[in-house]
């Protein structure tokens, strides 16, 4: 889809901090996280957010990489377990969004939109490569 910035990304049109990446789909750290390592994992591929009116290859492909993804997540960053969304309202383009778990936090904090200063790109740069390692 020519607009959706979901496919910018995807297609490496608009910078992001990609932390897995496969044939078909990117996951990328969120730029307005909740929690430490947000994620955001995106097929290639253009479709739709309502999650339910895929065809369910296309919900089990984006399942193995946010699973995968996870996994990566748990393994780099320490946390618990992660989370997941898959709400699709905000934006057209189908996503599941990964939300590292810490103890030290509740799991309402976990999801609560952060009212404190963002990542800065140097930051969640940093962050993208701790991942990566």
């Amino acid at each position: 889809m020519k607009d959706c910035i979901f496919c910018k990304i995807a297609t490496h049109e608009i910078p992001s901090e990609i932390i897995y990446e496969n044939e078909s789909h990117v996951a990328f750290l969120d730029i307005n996280p909740t929690t430490e390592g947000m994620t955001v994992v995106v097929p290639k591929k253009h479709f739709d957010s309502d999650f339910y009116s895929n065809d369910a290859e296309i919900i089990c492909a984006i399942m193995s990489a946010a699973r995968n993804t996870a996994q990566l997540l748990k393994e780099k960053l320490g946390c618990e377990r992660v989370l997941t969304s898959i709400e699709g309202m905000e934006i057209n383009h189908l996503h599941v969004k990964l939300y590292p778990y810490y103890e030290n936090r509740s799991v309402e904090d976990t999801f609560r939109k952060n009212e404190g200063s963002l990542p800065t790109k140097e930051e969640l740069r940093e962050l993208a490569d701790k991942i990566r390692s």
